[in-house]
């Protein structure tokens, strides 16, 4: 069984490996940022390329 961390968790102590300067609070709440603006990225992409095909 492999021991995988919650994507939050990693992507947020990677940035703070990155960076000296951020909190770990400032560092997690970047990271929710990105991965809600790539989310809605995704589905607002998904759904154009559903348009299309359906033109």
């Amino acid at each position: 069984m492999t021991n995988r961390q919650h994507w939050l968790i990693r992507f947020t102590d990677e940035l703070m490996t990155l960076t000296s300067d951020l909190t770990q609070q400032q560092a997690a709440d970047f990271v929710r940022r990105v991965y809600v603006a790539g989310h809605e990225a995704g589905v607002a992409e998904a759904a154009e390329e559903s348009r299309r095909e359906g033109e």
